[in-house]
C-alpha cells in the first residue's frame, strides 16, 4: 500500500487550454493508488466539478506523470494520501519531454 506521495514538479503545457504536466513520486506499493482521486478544491463549487488527474502514466520506479487542467499553483492537490504541496512551476525536464498532451 502506498504510504506517502509528493509532487516533484509542475510544468505548464503549451496549449490553448490551461494544462500542467505534474510529476509525482509515490512511496510504497502504488498498485492500488487511484489517480482519479487526485483533485484540487474549487471554491464555491461542488466536488463533482473539481478537476482530477488525467492520462496518468508510470515514468520510473515510484514515479508518475499526469496532466491536470486549470491547476491553481497556489493551492495543494488533494490525494488519497493527504494534501500535496506544489513546487514552483518549471519547464519540463528532459525525461518528460516525450509526454505529449492530447485533448480529452
Amino acid at each position: 500500500m502506498a504510504n506517502r506521495a509528493r509532487v516533484i514538479g509542475i510544468h505548464p503545457v503549451r496549449t490553448a487550454e490551461s494544462v500542467h504536466l505534474v510529476e509525482l513520486e509515490v512511496e510504497g506499493d502504488s498498485t492500488d493508488f487511484d489517480f482519479g482521486d487526485i483533485t484540487q478544491e474549487l471554491n464555491g463549487q461542488p466536488q463533482s466539478n473539481w478537476q482530477a488527474a488525467y492520462d496518468e502514466r508510470e515514468i520510473g520506479e515510484n514515479r508518475f506523470a499526469f496532466f491536470f487542467h486549470c491547476l491553481d499553483t497556489t493551492k495543494p492537490l488533494k490525494s488519497p494520501l493527504g494534501l500535496l504541496a506544489l513546487p514552483p512551476e518549471s519547464p519540463a525536464p528532459e525525461h518528460l519531454q516525450g509526454i505529449e498532451y492530447e485533448q480529452p
